[in-house]
């Protein structure tokens, strides 16, 4: 409630220096609406001494850095995130890398007879710049399927399809 009308009406009504209108005025904007009631309650409290201000004002303060970091929000990112730009990063560089291949050169106008070391080359397959941009949409497209999956919750399931698949692999050589 930022409207200045309604702390100056409320605070006229806590203070009884309203008039009879402005009473009136006052009972139809609390009956209104429920959140109207819980606020003006909220201020009646405040007024009264029932509540510090600092506690009321408490659950909108910000977090602390613990409450900001805590594991279960740690575990939640790794899962989400971290590994799924992990993965994603993985698939682009994979991408990248067979699109290349390399070859020993053997002679060329400085090497005219082969006596020199041998040189390593890169031969790319396609231009670099579509290596790149292939590369890209891959990993972002393994990257969107991974957090897709995290976070529809397929990763439960399929965990525990692995440990059921192990503990009866590991049950029948028992």
């Amino acid at each position: 409630m930022q409207d200045p009308l309604i702390w100056n009406m409320v605070s006229r009504h806590l203070t009884r220096e309203e008039t009879r209108e402005e009473a009136e005025k006052f009972l139809i904007w609390v009956e209104q609406r429920q959140e109207n009631k819980e606020f003006f309650n909220e201020v009646k409290n405040v007024w009264e001494g029932k509540v510090n201000i600092t506690e009321s004002s408490q659950s909108n303060s910000p977090l602390t850095f613990l409450g900001r970091f805590s594991k279960q929000k740690m575990k939640d990112f790794v899962l989400k995130q971290a590994l799924g730009n992990l993965v994603g990063f993985t698939i682009g560089m994979w991408v990248t890398a067979s699109f290349s291949h390399y070859v020993l050169e053997r002679r060329n106008l400085k090497n005219l007879f082969g006596l020199a070391g041998r040189k390593k080359l890169a031969v790319n397959d396609i231009p670099e710049w579509l290596q790149k941009g292939i590369a890209i949409l891959a990993g972002f497209i393994v990257l969107e399927i991974i957090n897709h999956f995290f976070q529809t919750k397929k990763h439960i399931v399929i965990w525990v399809y692995i440990k059921e698949k192990f503990y009866l692999t590991a049950k029948m050589r028992s």
